[in-house]
């Protein structure tokens, strides 16, 4: 509550909120709905009424919204980039198990053909005896780049505050505070 309230004297006094103020008022009003109001104090009220008129005109939905996808972008490229290692990996895995069909059951120069291009696309050196242990670790090399994907994920999701970007945050805290004086 004091964080807040000293976001609102740093915005006014600024012209402008930033999306960390904002963030924190969302959490602050989320909080507040959550556990209820007895123990918050009428500080806030007090504050938001002399800092009202001018609070309103700090916020810039618009500019929060761009601050927050800058944010983002490094994230997103992040994501990007795992999803397609994930995608590379599958595809080589499928690749391998074909590859390891072809070794059981094809003729000799299907099998040579078939290996000269997983070699190609493997990146790392196979031996022509040991072509079922590609399959397996073509398997464990996906499963790394799903987890390394999913974990790219989670923290741009983790990271995303765009939805807390709402108009009145300030004015719905006040409210909800001054119904508990009713």
């Amino acid at each position: 509550m004091e964080r807040c309230i000293e976001d609102m004297r740093n915005a006014v006094a600024r012209g402008r909120m930033t999306l960390d103020e904002l963030t924190r008022a969302y959490d602050l009003l989320d909080r507040v709905m959550e556990v209820g109001y007895a123990e918050l104090p009428d500080r806030f009220c007090e504050e938001y009424e002399l800092l009202k008129d001018r609070l309103a005109d700090t916020i810039d939905l618009d500019a929060l919204k761009q601050e927050a996808d800058r944010n983002l972008a490094p994230l997103q490229d992040e994501m990007n980039e795992a999803r397609f290692a994930a995608a590379s990996a599958a595809s080589l895995h499928e690749f391998a198990k074909e590859v390891f069909e072809i070794w059981q059951t094809g003729g000799i120069f299907a099998r040579r053909r078939a290996l000269r291009e997983f070699r190609e696309r493997a990146g790392f050196r196979l031996e022509s005896h040991r072509i079922g242990n590609y399959v397996a670790k073509t398997f464990d090399l996906m499963n790394e780049a799903q987890v390394r994907f999913a974990r790219a994920q989670q923290a741009l999701f983790a990271a995303d505050v765009r939805y807390k970007i709402r108009p009145g945050v300030y004015a719905r805290i006040y409210e909800v505070l001054t119904d508990k004086n009713k």
